[in-house]
């Protein structure tokens, strides 16, 4: 109404129609130029004006937002004459007091910006917009105003001056209701988490409205994973404790009966369509507790089988047809042949932190797509794979009145994406040791991976920065950069010093969503120093200062789906990779390696076991020598109970001196299982067999080299830790097959890696 009226008194001044258009004056401007308004109103010399026409001109002018008050003229000498009044602006926008929300953060929702038209109301909208990024953050006691300065030019300045009070939060969680779940399990399930002072680096343990209603919506998941199908949260309820500003949570639950699968059938709308062939498809199997997963991925695989047999529009849905009084829940897939459904729009939320183009770039759709509810749901597992979120779910939603669009919501939790790695250990050739790491996986919520390594001890000082964009030149293309320095300072032990600096260069892309390859060229220096001239001849072979450029690729497919709760993986991947080095430099090799890791998890996708194998060979060029960095070592942790380098051939006159192996072939069998502490630590034990066998270098003369072609094996334990601050990893190993020689390590702990 407020609009209609100030549009209303631009047109209540006479306007007096002329013949033609001699000249435009302009009158009433501050800041604004004449040349401005003249492009808005595009009159041209000599046009005819009318009323209309005059009337178009102040409508034109109200519609840029600058302006309160318009006035045109006609004159009879040809002048069209303007007069305007010109809305106030803001000038400079800033927010003081803001020590728990970051900066960024707030600038992101706020509306109100510099240059823009001044506007009281939407300033008052921002101050209601900043209180509710507070109350997400658990501050429900935090006030915000707006001061305003008016400055010259007709500017206010806008200063949000915030008091952010004690944040509010959850003391308790209760669950009433619950009879096949304990309350301990539950509260793993939602995101929502009980306040304790040693929790430092908790993040859902403040109070928030939207996340209770987010954490029903997994409550109602995770059941009807489970076989609950007519499960409800029948309330919900937080009372606040206004004495110590703290919230106590009850969720009353309704779980019914749990249903076993009955009779499995597919119908389908497609005429003459023989439907056994999507059987192997269906996953879920009769007189066995209903999984929703299994019925998901099962609607997932048919609608691709029946995309690779032609048909392209069809959409598969499920029917669960219960009866309570039997527990049977009887199952239809029913294939459509449907109409063309596009999405419409798509709507990100509770993405804080991650840019919205990160999360539409993990999308297998995109708006003006064709419907595809298989698409929707892998692009949920995508979502899952980048390792920025906690819970995702994709939503879609009809549009009224349009019925072949659809709108999609997808809604996602956020979780920590930053990791600080450390390590220590001890060896015969290095001592003690300390590692130290940190790597942020979204860093600036741009999807991208910044990472700095090092390692310190008496013998040696490494360092390596890397840096990885996924979305080079905002395509699918992944791009990156690592750079590192290494120093060794073995003079005392092999009998020369080693530096080694180096660049790399990569660039990859995915075929789709199983199948990646990733290129990268890399060029080293690597010197050998202090040499010792009562050095061997095999110990001198490879001996020197070498340049080495290689250009390398890795041919992935990874076929596996990721449980963030349980901290497990499902599947597989297979890897293959080459490096050819002989681009002008000392060396000439070609290397190949290749890797296979299939995991299973089982008894409630909390147990898993897994198997891993790899092998790779190098072969030399020209006759080009290879040094010791150049072959395969074999021992720490990839075959635990053994020390870095600790197997294979060895000098027989300096038993530190590994001369590697010009092949390698090994592989792991590890048992990951709870311990009884609660799930929301995720700390687990493990058992595992290591095996692992190195193949002999080629080296001119053999004399005083211990070698034997003979498998190594060991067995041990261990306690894993997925703590905020990256993999903790605690092992003992038992060497069970092996040479005197080798070096053995049986205590092994590390920070930052895991099976």
């Amino acid at each position: 109404m407020k609009k209609f009226y100030a549009f209303l008194s631009c047109l209540i001044f006479p306007l007096t129609a002329n013949s033609a258009v001699k000249d435009i004056n302009v009158i009433g401007l501050k800041r604004l130029h004449p040349d401005m308004v003249k492009n808005v109103i595009n009159v041209k010399e000599d046009e005819e004006l009318t009323d209309k026409k005059l009337n178009a001109i102040v409508s034109k002018l109200y519609n840029t937002g600058y302006f309160n008050n318009i006035k045109v003229n006609a004159k009879d000498d040809g002048t069209l004459e303007i007069t305007v009044s010109e809305n106030p602006t803001v000038g400079a926008v800033s927010f003081e007091g803001n020590s728990d929300l970051k900066l960024d953060d707030v600038k992101k929702d706020v509306k109100t910006r510099p240059h823009a038209i001044y506007n009281p109301a939407q300033i008052k909208a921002d101050v209601e917009t900043i209180k509710n990024l507070y109350k997400r953050l658990g501050n429900f006691k935090a006030v915000v105003d707006a001061k305003i300065i008016e400055r010259d030019n007709n500017q206010y300045d806008v200063v949000f001056e915030i008091t952010e009070g004690k944040k509010a939060y959850i003391k308790d969680i209760q669950f009433n209701g619950n009879e096949n779940f304990s309350s301990k399990e539950l509260i793993e399930v939602i995101l929502s988490k009980e306040y304790s002072w040693w929790k430092l680096l908790e993040m859902y343990d403040t109070y928030d409205e939207d996340r209770l209603l987010y954490d029903s919506e997994l409550l109602r998941n995770y059941y009807t994973l489970h076989g609950f199908l007519d499960f409800k949260v029948v309330s919900q309820t937080a009372k606040m404790d206004l004495s110590e500003n703290d919230f106590y949570v009850t969720f009353n639950l309704s779980e019914g009966k749990r249903y076993k699968v009955g009779d499995i059938s597919i119908s389908s709308e497609i005429p003459d369509l023989d439907t056994s062939i999507l059987n192997e498809k269906i996953l879920l199997k009769t007189g066995k507790f209903y999984d929703d997963n299994l019925a998901n991925k099962s609607i997932v695989d048919i609608a691709k089988k029946m995309g690779e047999n032609g048909f392209a529009f069809i959409d598969v849905d499920i029917e669960k047809k219960t009866n309570p009084e039997t527990g049977i829940v009887d199952i239809v897939f029913k294939i459509k042949n449907s109409k063309r459904a596009f999405i419409n729009k798509i709507d990100v939320k509770n993405n804080t932190r991650t840019y919205e183009r990160v999360i539409r770039k993990n999308l297998n759709f995109d708006e003006q797509d064709i419907y595809n509810s298989a698409r929707i749901k892998s692009s949920e597992q995508k979502l899952y794979e980048t390792g920025f979120f906690e819970t995702v779910k994709i939503t879609p939603k009809p549009v009224f009145g349009t019925p072949d669009k659809v709108n999609v919501d997808v809604n996602v939790a956020e979780r920590s994406t930053g990791e600080l790695s450390l390590g220590a250990g001890w060896s015969s050739l290095n001592k003690g040791f300390i590692e130290f790491g940190i790597k942020e996986n979204n860093f600036m919520g741009k999807g991208q991976t910044l990472g700095f390594t090092s390692t310190f001890s008496g013998t040696q000082n490494n360092f390596s920065l890397s840096f990885v964009e996924p979305y080079l030149f905002d395509k699918d293309l992944m791009g990156g950069v690592d750079a590192y320095y290494s120093q060794y300072k073995y003079s005392s032990t092999y009998g020369y010093d080693i530096d080694t600096i180096g660049l790399a260069f990569k660039l990859g892309w995915n075929y789709n969503d199983n199948l990646s390859h990733r290129f990268r060229f890399s060029g080293k220096n690597e010197k050998m120093t202090n040499i010792s001239d009562s050095l061997s001849s095999q110990l001198l072979e490879g001996v020197g200062d070498y340049d080495v450029f290689k250009l390398g690729q890795t041919l992935t497919y990874r076929n596996q789906t990721i449980d963030f709760v349980n901290d497990t993986r499902q599947g597989y991947v297979v890897s293959y990779s080459t490096d050819y080095a002989g681009f002008g430099g000392d060396k000439y090799f070609i290397k190949n390696d290749i890797s296979a890791k299939q995991t299973f998890s089982f008894w409630d996708n909390v147990w898993q076991f897994g198997i891993s194998v790899y092998a790779g060979k190098i072969h030399s060029l020209n006759g080009s020598t290879l040094s010791r960095s150049d072959r395969y070592l074999l021992g720490g942790d990839n075959l635990r109970g053994f020390e870095y380098g600790g197997i294979g051939a060895r000098s027989a006159t300096n038993s530190n001196y590994a001369y590697g192996g010009n092949w390698e072939a090994n592989g792991t069998f590890q048992f990951n299982f709870p311990i009884g502490i609660p799930k929301k630590y995720k700390i687990s034990g493990y058992i595992f067999y290591d095996w692992g066998k190195l193949g002999r270098p080629i080296l001119s003369d053999y004399s005083n080299v211990l070698y034997s072609d003979k498998v190594r094996t060991s067995a041990g334990y261990g306690i894993s830790w997925n703590s905020p601050i990256g993999a903790i990893n605690v092992s003992w190993a038992y060497p069970i097959h092996y040479e005197e020689y080798d070096k053995r390590q049986h205590f092994r702990f590390s920070i930052g890696t895991g099976f």
